[in-house]
């Protein structure tokens, strides 16, 4: 497969009413307008150990993942996914934050799942520039991954 351009990465988000029903594939909104920047900002929580069967070098253990997605641009409080994200600003308790999260990536596959918007900032930055949005998607458990049909 040839290098891939970002833009191709399609993001969605669809509000959340229960962990275990996804949205309806009309309900998810595109994550893109006046959004230059969508990056993979998850961490691995990994520990250096050694054992007596090895050779006393020591090696990364893995063990866990948390995937998060950064966003920033521009804020439009007329685009209906921005305005899923900004809603949740203020609010205070973590179901109050969730939302689905779905990513098709540039080869097809689809990536879904409960995450957390989460240090959402809606209309902020300095006077002479456009209004900022930022924040983060944070999957609360590992979401669950489709290849895609020419896989």
């Amino acid at each position: 497969m040839a290098r891939q351009k970002n833009a191709k990465r399609r993001h969605f988000v669809a509000p959340w009413t229960s962990d275990d029903k996804k949205p309806a594939e009309e309900d998810y909104l595109p994550l893109a307008k006046w959004i230059p920047t969508i990056e993979d900002d998850s961490d691995e929580d990994t520990d250096d150990v050694g054992y007596y069967d090895g050779d006393g070098n020591t090696e990364t253990i893995l063990n866990g993942r948390s995937e998060k997605w950064n966003f920033e641009g521009t804020y439009d409080p007329d685009d209906k996914a921005q305005a899923l994200i900004a809603g949740m600003k203020r609010v205070q308790t973590d179901d109050g934050r969730k939302l689905w999260h779905k990513i098709i990536e540039t080869d097809g596959e689809t990536v879904e799942g409960v995450a957390k918007a989460m240090e959402i900032k809606a209309g902020s930055g300095d006077a002479t520039d456009y209004e900022e949005f930022s924040g983060h998607l944070d999957y609360i458990r590992a979401p669950e991954v489709t290849p895609s049909a020419s896989k």
